[in-house]
């Protein structure tokens, strides 16, 4: 129920994962606090949802498995992840006949697959239990924002919402916008950004388990990770020009199946209904389509969504308002960071909630720490952007891989393990290396852009790429886990930026022994590049480059 003088200090606009966990991240710290979660569903939520995120990398899973202490809900109800995992091949090639991308063994620092329904039920009964106020049911008609005077003093922000079709309204110290899709808040200010990375999706969910270890019986296909069938523990990524399709697994059973796709090459009308859906698997991905012929009376949602990535123009205000989840911005879901900006928003959320209770002005930190998120959002926009019809070339998408973890690993990730996204002191320090290891991804993505106008063939051959053979990717993963202080932190981060250089140089170096006309108009420093270590021996003799 509303509390009787309707007065909170946070009033959380939407009861999904990013308002969920941010309730339990200020709780956890701040148990005193009087927090409204008001959410459209009611609780408990079915575990069946059509809501896309199931698959954590590494920087969402710390934040919900250490910072959150979700680690035993995380072991005991949902699935570990056995990494990201990529298939490049023809619709009439077997699996085994094709380029696979992935592990064989287990990263260190680990992952999950999340079912979201079952991860938002533990989270609401957990903020309810703890002191929280969940309004379920609700639908959010008005926030009536406040500004601080010339002195600094402020009145509370007013929420006003309906329930069982009584209207009601409560007031908050802060008002942060979790409201997904909605984007209440974001719509009632104007912040919508267009990233200009027009990429569509659909999802669907089969109540069954579909593994892609029985999709081939060649004896060495399966005995390349093991023994024992786990591929389908994956994110798995059928990969194609344009597109690509994920199949992930839940612990309830189901399984996720998704297409994103560039419009330029598939348009949305082409598979934005189940049937249409199916239609498309079976052209492009006949294998797929198969495993799911058997369970067409298991469906159990369909959802499609034109431009998926979502932006914004600010997402923090020292006038005690804030976006986060989806509600704030949405990348892609191509290696599946959705969460990992809900751990780095909500953090820097609670850093500021943090600095107000005690008093202090977050009159720079509050577009300081957006400065932070904004920038990391777009530098990880140039993953993707313009990068979709690639995604069919096994050689060049390879290299990518290795090239975007370097990226993800060598900085956000480092500096979030270590809680060092929240400094801008720290991360000021180290703004040469930031600065020289955008400037190296701008240049890396736009040479992976002009290698494939080159070289646009999608054929693949029958080959494994396993990722723990390459020695930089097992250790950065590991040395995630390693808590160092500044010093040592600050030295590890440069040392990454010698590694980036190093797979500037060792990447375009032996590219150019066969493809020398890409020399032509290619950035002197790139044309010149000489690493100091290579550590890519073994992707280049598996994909014979």
């Amino acid at each position: 129920m509303i509390a009787e003088n309707h007065q909170y200090d946070v009033a959380i606009l939407g009861g999904g994962l990013a308002g969920l966990t941010l309730t339990r991240q200020l709780l956890m710290k701040h148990p005193q606090l009087r927090i409204a979660v008001i959410e459209k569903r009611d609780f408990p939520v079915s575990e069946t949802t059509h809501k896309v995120g199931e698959s954590t990398v590494e920087i969402g899973a710390h934040y919900f498995g250490e910072e959150l202490q979700l680690k035993k809900h995380l072991v005991d109800q949902q699935l570990p992840k056995f990494g990201l995992r990529f298939f490049f091949k023809s619709p009439h090639q077997s699996l085994a006949e094709g380029t696979e991308v992935g592990g064989s063994e287990f990263f260190s620092a680990p992952s999950y697959q999340v079912d979201r329904g079952r991860l938002e039920n533990y989270l609401a009964d957990h903020a309810q239990k703890n002191g929280a106020t969940i309004l379920s049911g609700c639908r959010v008609k008005q926030i009536e924002l406040t500004t601080a005077d010339a002195s600094g003093n402020q009145e509370q922000h007013a929420v006003t919402f309906k329930r069982g079709g009584v209207e009601h309204r409560l007031n908050s110290r802060w008002v942060v916008d979790a409201s997904g899709r909605a984007s209440f808040l974001k719509r009632q200010l104007d912040l919508a950004e267009d990233l200009q990375h027009d990429i569509n999706a659909a999802w669907f969910r089969i109540d069954s388990n579909i593994q892609v270890d029985s999709w081939c019986d060649d004896p060495q296909w399966q005995s390349a990770i093991g023994k024992v069938p786990r591929r389908w523990l994956s994110t798995n990524h059928l990969m194609g020009e344009g597109y690509w399709v994920w199949l992930i697994p839940l612990a309830t059973g189901s399984t996720s199946i998704g297409i994103v796709a560039d419009p330029e090459v598939h348009p949305l009308q082409q598979f934005n209904s189940f049937e249409k859906s199916m239609a498309w698997l079976k052209q492009h991905e006949p294998e797929c389509a198969a495993a799911i012929e058997p369970h067409r009376e298991s469906v159990q949602d369909f959802l499609a969504v034109r431009k998926i990535s979502r932006g914004a123009k600010q997402v923090f205000s020292p006038d005690r308002w804030a976006l986060t989840g989806e509600a704030a911005a949405l990348l892609d879901p191509f290696y599946s960071p959705g969460s990992d900006f809900i751990a780095i928003g909500n953090t820097m959320i609670a850093k500021l909630i943090e600095e107000d209770l005690a008093d202090r002005s977050i009159e720079q930190l509050a577009p300081t720490l957006q400065s932070v998120f904004l920038t990391l959002f777009q530098n990880n926009l140039l993953t993707y952007k313009d990068q979709y019809p690639i995604f069919g070339n096994p050689r060049i998408m390879a290299l990518k891989f290795v090239w975007d973890y370097a990226i993800y690993w060598g900085f956000p990730a480092l500096l979030y393990f270590n809680e060092k996204l929240t400094d801008p002191i720290f991360i000021q320090s180290l703004s040469k290396g930031i600065e020289e290891m955008r400037d190296m991804n701008l240049k890396m993505q736009d040479f992976f852009r002009r290698w494939y106008e080159i070289e646009k063939t999608d054929h693949a051959d029958a080959a494994f790429v396993d990722q723990n053979e390459i020695e930089i990717m097992t250790r950065m993963n590991r040395e995630l886990k390693e808590k160092l202080n500044d010093a040592d932190l600050r030295n590890r981060f440069f040392g990454n930026v010698q590694i980036c250089r190093d797979l500037v140089g060792e990447i375009t170096q032996r590219v150019l022994k066969y493809q020398p006309e890409l020399r032509a108009g290619l950035p002197q420093d790139m044309a010149d590049a000489v690493p100091e270590k290579n550590h890519l021996c073994s992707i280049f003799s598996a994909l014979k480059i």
